[in-house]
């Protein structure tokens, strides 16, 4: 009985990691009709909405569109829906991630544009998550008891050079793909695939 029940909870693990694996073929990539241009915009607003992310800026002028930087926890944050994968999943457990997001429009013949509004030819869309880990510098951590951990200091200042800043690690390729077709879903056109 024992046998039959670590067989079952294995096979639905499988299923489990083997169907959030999977990814969109897009690349991270869409096509954007001639004339729709301003649907592409806001489907993209929509889009990134829908993942939660906070928009910094859309300048539909020069064809781009960025969020501000999305924070999670992974495992302990199930209801956040970026991590493409187990790994990503305890990454952002493990460490302090966030992700942002840019989507940027350019013209599908490769030609420049001052103004994308004034378009009235094909776009193509392309979409780039960064992940980014929050990094500490001189943090120092105590082996016997964590809350004894301290600042490095620096003997010729005599003060600690604690600073915190971001760090691009990677990018976010899955969710690069998965927010692509979710806006050529919007607009119901394909996504590309590169």
């Amino acid at each position: 009985m024992l046998r039959r029940f670590c067989w079952l909870c294995a096979a639905v693990a499988g299923l489990l990691v083997a169907s959030g694996c999977t990814t969109p073929k897009s690349g991270g990539v869409f096509a954007v009709p001639a004339g729709a241009y301003g649907e592409a915009i806001d489907a993209t607003r929509d889009a990134l909405r829908d993942y939660r992310f906070n928009l910094e800026r859309v300048d539909a002028a020069a064809g781009v569109v960025t969020t501000a930087g999305k924070w999670s926890s992974g495992l302990a944050t199930p209801w956040d829906a970026e991590q493409s994968s187990i790994d990503q999943e305890w990454d952002d457990t493990m460490n302090r991630q966030q992700r942002r997001v840019r989507v940027t429009f350019s013209p599908a013949d490769g030609r420049a544009a001052d103004d994308l509004r004034l378009l009235a030819s094909p776009l193509v869309g392309r979409v780039e998550v960064t992940v980014y880990r929050l990094h500490r510098q001189g943090w120092r951590l105590e082996s016997e008891a964590v809350g004894r951990s301290r600042r490095a200091l620096d003997p010729e200042l005599g003060r600690s050079q604690g600073s915190r800043y971001l760090v691009p690690m990677t990018r976010d390729e899955g969710l690069e793909a998965r927010i692509a077709e979710a806006v050529a879903r919007r607009m119901q056109v394909g996504a590309l695939s590169e």
